[in-house]
């Protein structure tokens, strides 16, 4: 039977991409997503972020390194005091760690289920976001969960694509690496709409302090499939207020209005530019320069209060 470096090696071929530590990642990160998705837990959640637009919108033109969800019903959190809350999601918290432990434990990768140990998982807010630590060696591959959210759109069906996406196999190969396929192939599963993870990313730089040049690529994506920044601004506004619940985020965001910079730093960084599938468009730095501008707009009219 094939092992997953021959597998790897195999996408690889197939698919046309070299770098065979970012694929490892990719199939791990998808065998995790089809067996939550499996899963009775996954009624609860909704797939986001950058690996949502890679896998369920526009295609790889990126790898993404870690898997991000959220709670779907927020209506169950609405009336509770903080007491209440905080044990409801520390139930919550423990079914998915004890589901992560199982899946990591069936794929060789190191996870414990230590609440006090931030090796493997931290907390944000009294436990409305939850990240969970997976590691193969020094590896990372990170799952994070807000369970307390400001939902702004309908969440929609998706198809979750891998990268032999439209790849012919021969019924040989098919059979050879039949156990790998069974997870490594599309499915169905509840994600976010576009529109509602183009807010999260604006919200993402706006309140964070060190910038990630993935960020910025995945707005630009976005802009480029018709999801522009400039007709969600109130829409990001409501979405940036509603996280200021977290004092580093009202901290970053003060400091964003004043001054948001993309470096040379970020731009050029080699982890991040190893994600990109293709070097960035000569419009990308155009698209840069226009994007900041709006994006202080968008912290300034935050912190006054005013409309956009």
């Amino acid at each position: 039977m094939p092992d997953l470096s021959e597998f790897v090696s195999f996408v690889a071929r197939k698919s046309k991409v070299k770098n065979t530590s970012l694929i490892e990642k990719d199939v791990m990160l998808h065998r995790i997503l089809k067996e939550f998705c499996s899963s009775p837990l996954s009624a609860n959640y909704l797939f986001k972020g950058g690996s949502c637009l890679v896998k369920c919108y526009f295609g790889y033109y990126r790898f993404s390194v870690d898997l991000d969800f959220t709670w779907r019903d927020q209506e169950a959190w609405k009336g509770l005091g903080e007491k209440k809350l905080r044990r409801k999601l520390s139930a919550e918290i423990k079914s998915l760690a004890s589901f992560l432990a199982k899946v990591s434990g069936e794929l060789n990768l190191e996870f414990k289920v230590e609440p006090g140990e931030r090796k493997f998982m931290e907390f944000g807010g009294g436990g409305r976001m939850a990240t969970f630590k997976l590691w193969k060696g020094s590896e990372l591959i990170k799952i994070q969960v807000n369970f307390v959210e400001k939902l702004l759109f309908s969440p929609k069906f998706a198809r979750a694509r891998t990268l032999l996406d439209g790849v012919k196999l021969s019924r040989d190969e098919r059979v050879y690496f039949g156990e790998f396929l069974d997870f490594y192939r599309p499915f169905k599963l509840m994600a976010y709409d576009g529109r509602e993870i183009l807010c999260e990313k604006v919200r993402a730089i706006l309140t964070r302090r060190a910038q990630k040049l993935r960020d910025f690529y995945d707005l630009f994506v976005l802009s480029t499939y018709g999801f522009k920044l400039e007709d969600l601004r109130g829409e990001i506004a409501e979405k940036v207020r509603a996280s200021l619940y977290y004092r580093k985020y009202r901290e970053n965001l003060d400091r964003n209005r004043k001054e948001l910079e993309v470096d040379v730093g970020t731009l050029e960084d080699p982890f991040e530019r190893s994600l990109l599938m293709v070097k960035p468009r000569k419009d990308f730095e155009d698209f840069l320069k226009l994007a900041r501008e709006g994006l202080r707009e968008i912290a300034v009219g935050v912190i006054s209060g005013g409309t956009l």
